[in-house]
């Protein structure tokens, strides 16, 4: 299993297990289009997350909505947040 596979697998699992929240799939197709952007235009985080350790994640949130060309939404931003949170486990 690749990186990428289990960066995404550590937020899915930990957001499954989040019983209070109201909408839970909103996330995980957030997650989803989230790294349909991100292999379009960021494919080396794909390939080696760990970069996003070198990106301040405030940088990089502008940097992806920059990149989508609109405001990113609460899952997005919930998703990224999961993402940063989790690359120490890699």
């Amino acid at each position: 299993m690749n990186n990428w596979t289990k960066l995404k697998n550590l937020y899915v699992k930990d957001h499954l297990s989040k019983d209070y929240l109201a909408t839970p799939g909103r996330r995980l197709n957030a997650i989803e289009a989230m790294e349909k952007l991100l292999q379009q235009h960021f494919p080396h985080i794909i390939k080696q997350p760990k970069f996003l350790r070198q990106i301040p994640k405030d940088q990089f949130m502008r940097e992806v909505q920059l990149k989508k060309g609109s405001n990113l939404s609460s899952a997005e931003k919930s998703v990224i947040n999961g993402l940063y949170k989790f690359l120490s486990e890699l």
